[in-house]
C-alpha cells in the first residue's frame, strides 16, 4: 500500500500556514454598504431634520414613516429608531450621537466620539443617504465585527478530498499489514483533517 506522505505533509503544513487567516474584519470582505449592513463599522455625519413648529422629533419621525415608502425599520436596544426609504435616506431618531457601537455617527459634527462613554441628551432626528456612509474601523475592533474568513473556509474545504483518500486507505485490508508507525501516521492525520473540517462547519453555524 502506497501512503501519500508528500500530499499529507503538504496539507498539514498548509493548514498551519493559513491558521492566522481564519478570522477577518467584516469590512475586509463586505465593502459595499447597504440597508442590511449600514450599522456595521460605518462613519457618517447626519443632517438635522427640521421639525414643524410645536411638534417634536418623535412626531416628525412618525410623519416620515407614514408619508414615505419605507424599506427598512428598526428600533435598537438603546431605543434609537431607524427608517430607510426607497431613495436610500436613513433617518435616525436618537438621544445619543458619536460613537455608536462599531460606528461613528455624528449629527452635524456633534457627538461623543469616545467609544466607552455613553452620553444621552435631547432627542433629535437626523438623516443621511446610504451613499454618504463610509467604512470605519476603530483601533480596538469589537468581537461582533470579526467574522470567519470566507477564503479560509474555501481553503479548508479543499482537504476533504485528501481526508476521504486517507479513510479509503484505512479501510483497505492491506492497512493491517502496515507498520505501527504508518498506521499511527494515517490515523493521526485523518483525525487532524476531520477535526479541522468539523471546526469549520461548527464556526459557520455559530458565527
Amino acid at each position: 500500500m502506497e501512503i501519500p506522505r508528500k500530499d499529507i505533509d503538504a496539507v498539514r503544513n498548509y493548514l498551519k500556514k493559513i491558521e492566522k487567516s481564519k478570522y477577518c474584519h467584516y469590512r475586509d470582505v463586505y465593502t459595499d454598504i447597504d440597508d442590511k449592513n449600514f450599522q456595521l463599522s460605518t462613519k457618517v455625519d447626519f443632517k438635522r431634520v427640521s421639525i414643524d413648529a410645536n411638534k417634536n422629533p418623535h412626531w416628525q419621525f412618525d410623519l416620515i414613516k407614514a408619508s414615505k415608502e419605507i424599506i427598512y425599520e428598526n428600533k435598537s436596544k438603546t431605543s434609537s429608531q431607524y427608517l430607510i426609504d426607497t431613495d436610500g435616506n436613513v433617518y435616525r431618531l436618537s438621544d445619543h450621537w458619536g460613537a455608536i457601537a462599531s460606528c461613528q455617527w455624528t449629527l452635524e459634527g456633534e457627538g461623543c466620539l469616545i467609544a466607552s462613554v455613553f452620553i444621552t441628551g435631547a432627542w433629535e432626528l437626523g438623516v443621511a443617504n446610504l451613499s454618504e456612509f463610509k467604512i470605519f474601523r476603530r483601533k480596538q475592533e469589537r468581537r461582533r465585527d470579526i467574522i470567519l474568513n470566507p477564503k479560509w473556509v474555501k481553503n479548508v474545504k479543499k482537504i476533504e478530498v485528501l481526508k476521504k483518500k486517507i479513510k479509503t486507505l484505512m479501510c483497505n485490508p492491506e492497512f493491517k499489514t502496515l507498520s505501527d508507525d504508518d498506521k499511527q501516521y494515517l490515523r493521526l492525520h485523518y483525525g487532524m483533517f476531520s477535526k479541522e473540517l468539523k471546526t469549520c462547519e461548527y464556526l459557520l453555524k455559530t458565527l
